[in-house]
């Protein structure tokens, strides 16, 4: 049974004490006096919101093959369910649903129409497209993963669906016109009486950054707080009755001063503060954050929601409708909202499930090809603050595919290193065969490799910026995982997601926690072992996330030297094809480790500080990050994807992490955030944030346990006690 929201429980308080007149006045705005002759009618609005939903349409995990454990369900079949329900409580015409973007990237689902059956030259549906056109969505606004797949994937999808795509920050190059609507109005009944409902639609800038070669030449972005106060004037005077704003974008960081000329990531805070807002849906940083009350300068409230993503909630916001006015009029009542959990007694949509049936049956058979066989198990679990082979694959893969591709040039004789992150603490290649969705759980951001040329200068601060990750110990302290890692970030007050930590491939060096951020690389030396100077030169092979600035890395001023846009996670699923047996042997270097005192060069076995972490579960003590996902956000950076997603993003999430983080989530993420995404969004995730930890050895948690440990203390104290009293007689 649902909870209703703050503003239904105070009427129905105030209709049992005080009688009808009295409720009636208490939904009257701030202009109406308890001593007017006759009290507004009122009606009631409601909105039902989804955002980050990343491709889940079903409550099943392509990466385990199986559906989402009890208690972590999801996916939009789920929250079809919950949205029916409440157009048959309310009735459908005084319904508002909306979605707030991430929608068509994000799982294998989403990915196979987008890559290997790619609906711009098949023409068939959009699973996505087909779930959002079921369920009758009012409108949609443009999140950052949107145009991972390019604007032709987009502009397909936006002619599959039935409502408005929206962006209205979102510009054309050309001739500086929005490149998509930037708002639509939406009629709906409330009570007999027709409201208009001008929803707004704007996105994070952060996509010129993280989608710069599907961008860049084609689209830009404004500022979306410069945007909402352009065009809430210009609805209101069209004859908006209600403004909402969806904004993929998270809520403004804590210490953050909005900047338009900054074109900063998450500005939704401010946003909501533009005046004429009524009700603003945040997105992107993979938060479950479901009611946040801004008042603004002149004392009028503004509700901001942020749904969980992956369609894990569905925000539902009962806004009282003056029908004397048309408008919203909380009156004594606190704005607030009901999430809708999809988690639990709540059955899917057996419409859904039709719908998208043969196409969810088609990305299993996908992901479920073998591609070749591994000698033992690989395992992500502690990749996070240990070299791991699982990781050393990656970069093996991406190092190679580099150097083929600059033979020839005149970067041929500059050794190629590369970087990777950990996106899932949860990935593994189990011993035996292996199959595509086995390396999509590995690297679950649909990123590109580029190269750029790093000098030995630059590669230090390269490393001592990722170390940023770990938070300072004593000196020769044991190194613990659980509270070592995920350090906050001064500058958004939030935890570092797994998927914003590189390591590093190729080179030689220790990360020594116990100095501080800065002057944590040492020991650092080329593969031959010979110490790196400041204008020693090298080929980064890295992704197009990081190349591009996900994570704020200190990337700007390194020189492109190879981009053919070979997408990461399809090179390494060729590499497997082409080999067919994939041996640690062949690519595992353990050359980096964390310590926590100075080392001598050369010396292995110095490394064991970290051993004590050995054991933990590869969770992340970081609840908070997006993305991530202990990733997925978090976006992401790209945000969120797979809640590394969302990670990366929000990361980027997307991580944020989308990060979100963003992303990671990845997400952060994220979930990214970003949340826990099961370990498959990167923080698992962004576009984005952490993995739950069972570390801390198995403690007494019952009453019972609690009091037998106690009971077994004492006895032992007594025997002890005993003992000591018998000795010193006989020493008598």
């Amino acid at each position: 049974m649902r909870l209703r929201t703050l503003a239904s429980s105070t009427l129905a308080l105030t209709l049992i004490v005080t009688g009808p007149a009295a409720a009636s006045a208490a939904v009257l705005g701030d202009g109406a006096s308890t001593g007017d002759a006759q009290a507004a009618a009122s009606g009631e609005l409601t909105l039902l919101a989804t955002t980050d939903v990343h491709g889940h349409v079903l409550n099943w995990d392509y990466f385990a093959n199986k559906p989402f454990p009890d208690g972590e369900e999801l996916g939009m079949s789920r929250a079809s369910t919950l949205i029916k329900g409440v157009r048959e409580e309310k009735g459908s015409d005084s319904v508002l649903l909306v979605d707030n973007g991430d929608t068509i990237q994000g799982n294998p689902l989403a990915y196979y129409y987008a890559k290997q059956e790619r609906i711009t030259d098949t023409g068939e549906t959009h699973p996505l497209a087909k779930t959002f056109n079921h369920l009758d969505y009012d409108a949609q606004v443009v999140g950052n993963h949107e145009f991972n797949y390019g604007l032709d994937l987009l502009a397909k999808y936006k002619e599959q669906v039935d409502f408005p795509v929206l962006g209205g920050n979102v510009i054309d190059d050309d001739d500086n016109d929005p490149h998509l609507d930037p708002y639509t109005m939406v009629k709906k009944q409330v009570d007999g009486q027709e409201i208009t409902v001008g929803v707004l639609g704007v996105t994070t800038p952060g996509s010129r950054i993280w989608d710069k070669n599907n961008l860049s030449g084609k689209v830009h972005f404004d500022d979306p707080v410069e945007t909402a106060q352009k065009y809430v004037p210009e609805m209101k005077k069209a004859g908006a009755d209600v403004v909402v704003v969806l904004s993929h974008s998270g809520k403004d960081p804590k210490g953050q001063t909005w900047d338009p000329e900054k074109l900063q990531e998450n500005v939704s805070t401010s946003v909501a503060k533009v005046p004429g807002v009524d009700v603003l849906v945040a997105g992107h940083t993979h938060q479950n954050e479901p009611s946040e009350v801004v008042t603004r300068e002149d004392g009028s409230k503004v509700l901001i929601t942020q749904p969980n993503y992956w369609a894990r909630s569905v925000s539902e916001v009962d806004l009282p409708i003056n029908l004397d006015t048309g408008q919203v009029d909380w009156g004594t009542a606190e704005p607030g909202a009901t999430p809708l959990a999809t988690q639990g007694d709540v059955a899917e949509d057996p419409e859904i499930k039709d719908l998208v049936a043969s196409q969810h049956e088609k990305t299993i058979d996908y992901v479920n090809t073998k591609i070749g066989s591994v000698t033992e198990t690989l395992s992500a679990k502690t990749s996070y603050y240990e070299d791991t082979a699982i990781l050393d694959f990656i970069s093996n893969v991406q190092t190679e595919t580099v150097e083929s591709a600059l033979a020839g040039t005149e970067y041929e004789d500059l050794p190629v290193i590369s970087q990777a992150s950990p996106f899932s603490r949860t990935a593994e290649f189990p011993a035996g065969d292996i199959t595509i969705r086995d390396v999509a759980g590995l690297y679950v951001f649909d990123n590109t490799l580029g190269g750029v040329e790093i000098n030995g200068a630059q590669l230090r601060d390269y490393l001592e910026y990722s170390a940023r990750y770990f938070n300072q110990t004593e000196e020769g302290a044991e190194f613990d995982p659980e509270t070592g890692t995920n350090a906050v970030d001064e500058a958004s007050g939030a935890p570092i997601p797994d998927y914003n930590y590189d390591a590093l491939a190729g080179v030689d060096y220790d990360i020594n926690v116990s100095k501080p951020v800065g002057e944590r690389i040492e020991n650092l030396t080329d593969a031959e072992g010979k110490d790196i100077g400041d204008d020693d030169r090298f080929v980064l092979a890295i992704n197009n996330y990081r190349q591009s600035g996900g994570g704020d890395y200190p990337v700007g001023d390194l020189k492109e030297v190879y981009n053919e846009q070979v997408e990461v996670r399809q090179a390494l699923i060729d590499w497997v094809e082409d080999r067919e047996v994939v041996d640690p042997k062949d690519f595992s270097d353990e050359n980096w480790r964390v310590v926590t005192s100075s080392q001598d060069p050369g010396d292995d076995d110095a490394g064991d500080d970290a051993d004590a972490g050995d054991d933990a579960d590869g969770g992340d003590s970081a609840a908070g990050s997006d993305t991530a996902d202990g990733s997925d956000s978090a976006d992401d950076g790209n945000g969120a994807e797979a809640d590394a997603d969302g990670a990366q993003a929000g990361a980027d999430a997307d991580g944020t992490d989308d990060a979100e983080g963003g992303t990671a989530s990845a997400s952060g993420s994220e979930d990214a955030g970003a949340g826990s995404d099961s370990g498959t969004d990167g923080s698992s995730t962004g576009d984005d944030g952490s993995g739950d930890s069972d570390g801390g050895g198995d403690l007494p948690r019952t009453g019972a346990e609690i009091a037998t440990a106690i009971g077994l203390a004492v006895g032992a104290i007594a025997i002890g006690a005993a003992l000591l009293i018998f000795a010193r007689r006989r020493r008598i």
